[in-house]
């Protein structure tokens, strides 16, 4: 016999998931080059093959949450600074523990003459930072940044098999983690003066919010009815 309060628990577990990634979205509308989450939620199929089987209890599963990889729209700025990805590709960054990457491209010269991202950490090259004199600099459609029609370095760009598996990190960034780097994807190209906005569409997830909750709140009832009804049974058969 299927264990209801298994399965209703495991639902309201799901739409608790969903309603924060949800939440999360609206909150980064605004953040340039933010990728949407999604909730992947582990289905009713599931839950009841488990909640059925008496020997094989539903797993403890890891919340599951992936990215949306399409790219936002593209806004000019007006500040040569400022870099929008054209393609799949993602900027890399030198995170404090290894690389990170990003769709942000608003990038300045920090104290130290390397070249920063929004967050704070320094823009890889082939070669690792790349570092500035006090002077204006241009960045051009291949990723070069050049002062004084000099080459001072390339901005590295990095495309992903599976872009969908990166892990958000905050502030736009992402790690690897099961993504893979694609050796064979088409060069993607830099456009100065322009920034990505994110990809979330306020609408969709609003209206995916509000089904979320209203699916919390009817499995609440099946719980609260169940509950009644037990509660019914147990003073029947006290009767006798």
């Amino acid at each position: 016999m299927t264990d209801v309060l298994t399965v209703a628990a495991a639902s309201m577990r799901d739409d608790v998931l969903r309603v924060r990634v949800l939440s999360h979205n609206l909150a980064n509308v605004q953040t340039p080059g933010y990728r949407k989450q999604i909730a992947v939620g582990a289905g009713f199929a599931h839950h009841f093959a488990h909640a059925d089987s008496a020997h094989s209890p539903a797993p403890v599963r890891r919340d599951a949450v992936v990215i949306d990889p399409r790219a936002g729209t593209l806004k000019s700025t007006g500040i040569g600074a400022d870099v929008a990805v054209e393609g799949a590709a993602f900027i890399e960054v030198a995170g404090p523990s290894g690389p990170l990457y990003t769709r942000q491209g608003s990038l300045h010269v920090d104290v130290q003459g390397r070249l920063v991202g929004e967050h704070g950490f320094p823009v890889n090259g082939a070669g690792g930072e790349i570092r500035l004199a006090n002077l204006p600099f241009t960045i051009g459609r291949d990723g070069a940044v050049r002062q004084q029609d000099r080459v001072i370095g390339h901005i590295k760009l990095v495309s992903f098999v599976d872009a969908g598996q990166l892990t958000p990190h905050g502030q736009g960034l992402y790690l690897q983690d099961r993504a893979r780097i694609d050796e064979h994807a088409l060069a993607s190209q830099l456009r100065s003066g322009y920034l990505e906005s994110s990809n979330v569409n306020v609408t969709e997830e609003m209206v995916r919010l509000t089904e979320a909750v209203r699916h919390f709140e009817s499995i609440h009832r099946v719980v609260q009815t169940h509950d009644e009804m037990m509660e019914k049974a147990i003073r029947k058969l006290g009767e006798f």
